[in-house]
């Protein structure tokens, strides 16, 4: 019997990573393109900050909206938002509340029914742009699209973001369904 659940066990433990893999790791993204505004999410200042501020530079949308950028961390965003004129591109800094993914996807509905904005291109870390579009699509009616930064430089984080995607995806697909 215990040799059944230690096979059972694997069973589980190896579907969960091929899964776990092909969500966190190899997920399908959006390329990025002319949008109303670009919302880069709060966390992972060092590569989603600086992705999206090139993608704002290069005229993919005349909004760049900060999450948490005025209490960021990371100075280049804090700097962005205690200056937010004269950079060719409106900037807007909000902290979401609540401070979750789904905050920050409540936050930008109100700013897109707000602006009259119709697109919206996301900035996240690879890791979370499943669960990312998933709040998103359910807040925006798909009005946005979900761009990754890639993978974070520190490996060792990715077990961690993995497994901590896997519980929280399992919320938003039972108890916390809504936008």
């Amino acid at each position: 019997m215990l040799r059944l659940l230690f096979r059972l066990a694997l069973v589980v433990l190896g579907a969960w990573l091929v899964l776990a893999l092909y969500l966190f790791v190899w997920p399908s993204q959006d390329h990025p393109r002319r949008a109303a505004a670009i919302i880069v999410l709060a966390g992972d200042g060092a590569h989603r900050f600086p992705r999206a501020l090139s993608l704002a530079r290069a005229g993919v949308a005349p909004v760049l909206v900060v999450s948490d950028g005025a209490q960021s961390e990371w100075a280049p965003s804090r700097k962005l938002c205690a200056n937010p004129r004269g950079h060719g591109f409106r900037v807007i800094c909000f902290r979401p509340a609540p401070y979750s993914t789904r905050g920050e996807a409540r936050r930008a509905l109100a700013l897109a029914e707000r602006y009259h904005w119709r697109s919206l291109l996301v900035v996240t870390s690879t890791y979370h742009l499943f669960r990312a579009r998933l709040l998103f699509d359910r807040c925006l009616n798909g009005h946005a699209r979900v761009y990754a930064t890639g993978t974070d430089d520190n490996l060792a984080w990715l077990p961690l973001n993995m497994v901590s995607e896997t519980v929280k995806l399992g919320l938003v697909f039972t108890t916390r369904r809504g936008c």
